[in-house]
Order: C-alpha cells, then structure tokens, then sequence
C-alpha cells in the first residue's frame, strides 16, 4: 500500500470507505491529493477519498479520528471537593483551621 508521506500513514483504500461508496450518501468516492500549506507537521501533500455527489472527504486522519473519537471531557469532571487555594491578602487566615490548611467544602 502507498505511504501517505509519511511511513505508517496508508491511504484510504475502496474497502476502508465502503467499496468506493460514499458513507454520508452512497455517492462515487475519487481519489484526490490535497495540498495543506498550514499543518504544522512538516506533511504537505496529502491524499484522500472525496464523494462527486456531497462533497464528503475521508483521509487516513479522519479514519483514525472516527475510530479513536477523543473522550468528552464534560461528562467526567469531578466537582472540586477543597476551596480553590488564593494568595493572602489583608483578611489572612480566613477560610483556614488551626493548622493553616484548607478547610473541606460541604456537598
């Protein structure tokens, strides 16, 4: 298989996209080579599937992406359970115990 400018990086192949069909529409799937003047990985050129019908365009980042999504990270952020730490000012000593530690927050 053709390297995508980079070894590791193999080109979309028919199989990958749907035997040459579009996975939005069903469409025609042509190979087309992009060139990518602003990515900051030194990888210019690069090759990819594009649909005739909707424009859809499937490259081996896109593949990776959609099947590695990256996790939501708004569903899993825990609630802090200590006041936020803040630099003493003229009221010093307030929000702590005896010992000059963080009192714990009520839930």
């Amino acid at each position: 298989m053709e390297s995508n400018g980079k070894p590791g990086h193999p080109l979309p192949s028919a199989a990958q996209a749907g035997e040459g069909l579009c996975p939005r529409c069903g469409g025609l799937m042509v190979m087309e080579y992009y060139l990518d003047l602003e990515d900051d990985t030194g990888q210019i050129g690069i090759t990819g599937l594009r649909c005739t019908s909707c424009g859809e365009v499937i490259d081996p980042v896109i593949l990776q992406n959609r099947l590695n999504p990256t996790p939501d990270l708004s569903h899993g952020v825990k609630k802090r359970k200590y006041a936020q730490r803040i630099e003493p000012s003229a009221s010093e000593g307030q929000g702590r115990n005896d010992q000059g530690q963080d009192r714990q927050l009520d839930d």
